[in-house]
């Protein structure tokens, strides 16, 4: 179902494995545990583990970010399933590489991969309205707006993106 690696001009994505793991809570920073309201990295260990095991299950498209610069690992961009979660994409790039066109890349690989292997015609994002940055990113990728929801950190924007 899904692709190993997924290579565009600035980014590359692989499929999460264990080997990505040390890199992975390496480049998680501070900065971006905060925007993710993610505790501490063992929490992210903990949710890396669960989602090996769907990757495995072919029940998620899970991808870490590779900057083709280097092949550093960057960030990571998962679209879960859509019974599991309100909001299917999971996203992040270290703080050292925003605005730069990675993000858009990644992300357009990620759905252009995640629509030509799946028969969905859409999948979901919220963004707390606390973080434009994102909002405008996801914007910019083509989401539209799709309505605003209480989320476990307060108001959030429900964004969709449709298969094109």
């Amino acid at each position: 179902m899904k692709h190993k690696e997924v290579r565009g001009q600035l980014v590359t994505l692989r499929l999460l494995h264990k080997d990505h793991f040390a890199d992975y809570v390496q480049m998680f920073s501070p900065t971006v545990r905060h925007v993710l309201h993610v505790p501490g990295v063992e929490n992210e260990l903990a949710y890396l583990h669960e989602r090996l095991s769907k990757v495995r299950q072919g029940t998620t498209l899970f991808y870490c970010v590779f900057d083709n610069q280097g092949d550093k690992l960057i960030g990571a961009i998962e679209i879960r399933d859509q019974v599991e979660h309100q909001g299917q994409l999971y996203c992040w790039l270290n703080e050292q590489f925003w605005g730069n066109g990675r993000y858009q890349e990644a992300l357009s690989l990620a759905a252009q991969t995640y629509f030509d292997t799946t028969q969905e015609h859409f999948f979901t994002a919220r963004i707390d309205v606390s973080n434009q940055r994102s909002y405008h990113a996801l914007r910019k990728c083509g989401f539209a707006q799709d309505g605003l929801h209480n989320g476990p950190y307060g108001r959030q924007y429900k964004l969709i993106l449709r298969k094109k």
